[in-house]
């Protein structure tokens, strides 16, 4: 109940600065405006700015709404890049899917040329609003992580290698690889950001590194999961995708069984990786959250 108010709280700031940094659907050209909104605004959990701002308050040693204001733009345009890449996700020629969050997929509302525009657009936007941030040495070291973690090095590689590997027998750590990339990136980037204003030292920051690399990698293996089994109201999209574009997945190579042991090590060890860290109560409950999900 304490998480969930939390994360209530820390949302509506969140919807609210979007709402803030996002240009309103009257501004011209009107269509793409409108289509960028209809996408960051069309639900979602928010998990990447959520964790941002919880590990912020964690390493600053207090929970001030007033305070958070200083990484609202991180916030913003990490959620921007991750709403780029759904909207990218879902077009015909990637994995085909007409129905995100509840409601029809962008391309499916705009179409696909104002569907790959808008992605473009928040991606564009996402780094325009980190560059807001006062302390300029603070937005320029995060616009550093972020391109990273947005690249081929990070995101799109990963999305990159999944697509070559689909109707491949790919190996295991080759599986592994793509998910650190595809999901593991950006979470490990809102880690690091948060780290960067808050002063954070190298060893902290490296323990939350790795703590970001095995929650995005728990999440996936849990989605996929998900998404074996048909479970459309978890994952906020149509299931089935990932058998329909022939992808490789942690239960086509280990089996359901299999792969809920492999998520659930990925939690624990994510727990003991921060456990020495002070304050992490609202950490251990992120990851609760997370574990609630398998099935």
């Amino acid at each position: 109940m304490i998480l969930e108010r939390y994360f209530d709280s820390r949302k509506k700031l969140i919807e609210k600065a979007l709402n803030k940094y996002l240009s309103p659907k009257s501004k011209y050209p009107q269509k793409i405006h409108e289509a960028m909104r209809y996408s960051i605004f069309a639900g979602g959990k928010r998990l990447r700015p959520l964790l941002l701002i919880a590990t912020y308050e964690m390493l600053i040693k207090r929970r001030d709404t007033r305070r958070i204001q200083k990484i609202m733009p991180l916030a913003c345009a990490i959620e921007m890049i991750h709403t780029a890449s759904l909207i990218h996700d879902d077009l015909p020629f990637m994995d085909d899917a007409n129905v995100r969050r509840g409601k029809p997929s962008c391309h499916k509302k705009f179409g696909n040329a104002i569907a790959i525009l808008a992605g473009d657009a928040l991606i564009t936007k996402s780094f325009e609003t980190i560059l807001k941030m006062k302390k300029r040495k603070h937005s320029l070291d995060c616009l550093e992580i972020l391109l990273q973690s947005a690249s081929t090095r990070g995101m799109i590689g990963g999305q990159v290698v999944e697509l070559l590997s689909t109707k491949r027998r790919v190996k295991l750590h080759v599986l592994r690889d793509i998910h650190l990339k595809k999901t593991g990136a950006l979470l490990r980037a809102a880690e690091e950001m948060a780290c960067v204003v808050a002063n954070a030292n190298e060893q902290t920051t490296s323990a939350l590194s790795d703590f970001a690399l095995n929650v995005g990698l728990a999440y996936q293996v849990i989605d996929d999961i998900l998404d074996e089994i048909g479970a459309d109201d978890l994952l906020e999209k149509e299931t089935g995708e990932d058998s329909k574009n022939n992808r490789v997945t942690y239960p086509v190579l280990l089996g359901i069984e299999e792969s809920k042991k492999q998520a659930l090590k990925l939690i624990h060890d994510a727990r003991n990786i921060i456990k020495y860290i002070p304050n992490n109560s609202m950490l251990l409950n992120f990851l609760d959250t997370i574990q609630d999900r398998v099935p």
